[in-house]
């Protein structure tokens, strides 16, 4: 690890994980900041599925495929304090917007230019966020709105925010006092009203209509069923 010292101070540079599934790009990335920063970057390199296990990084480059955003989820849950550099698939302002409630402190798109995304970590550990400008003119106009017919509760959008925190909903389902058969039950009829086939595509598709946000989490239970079993 590098050190600097200034006077009495010993500073080190900031220790940034790399964590892409695509070994190439991975290694890519990693060259291209040690070679266009040698002396402001320690770089390390991991998958997004080890990404959360890992420790002692400043910051996190963490790929974000198009409408999954479970890896930027559970590194956010297992780093509060760490900043989380979305690499965007898709980098429409509705996908920036999305990464952004969900926690990340800046964002670029995968193919971005090796300087844009140098730039967007430099920002983001200074606390600044970069944004591409049509993205942020896009942001000032507010969130996209989901069609009419959409209507999810407090309890609804309270589940789709533990599912996206990366809580198995089997414990949703203990801690909530439902059956794990009432649980799934409740959990695919949310994704029907959403439109998504899946935990990743209702996530994805709440985050950006706004419905849910990273603040969203609840801390306490939440109510038991009836009985009868209805949902309500």
């Amino acid at each position: 690890m590098r050190t600097s010292v200034s006077g009495d101070e010993t500073t080190r540079n900031p220790i940034v994980l790399i964590a892409h599934g695509v070994p190439a790009y991975r290694c890519g990335l990693a060259l291209g900041l040690r070679n266009s920063a040698p002396d402001a970057f320690e770089v390390r390199e991991s998958t997004p599925a080890d990404a959360a296990e890992r420790t002692g990084w400043d910051a996190c480059l963490v790929e974000v495929p198009c409408r999954d955003l479970s890896a930027l989820a559970a590194l956010r849950r297992a780093r509060p304090d760490g900043v989380l550099i979305a690499l965007l698939d898709a980098a429409g302002p509705d996908d920036y917007r999305a990464v952004l409630r969900l926690g990340a402190d800046g964002a670029a798109a995968q193919d971005a230019d090796l300087d844009e995304i140098i730039s967007v970590l430099r920002l983001a550990l200074r606390g600044d966020v970069l944004l591409p400008r049509g993205v942020a003119r896009a942001l000032c106009t507010g969130p996209s709105r989901p069609p009419g017919a959409v209507q999810l509760t407090g309890v609804d959008r309270d589940l789709l925010t533990r599912l996206a925190m990366g809580n198995p909903v089997a414990d949703i389902a203990k801690s909530t006092g439902y059956s794990e058969r009432q649980m799934y039950r409740l959990v695919r009829e949310i994704y029907h009203r959403l439109g998504s086939r899946n935990r990743s595509e209702a996530i994805a598709t709440a985050t950006r209509w706004g419905l849910i946000t990273g603040e969203d989490a609840d801390p306490e239970p939440t109510p038991r069923p009836p009985p009868c079993g209805s949902r309500r």
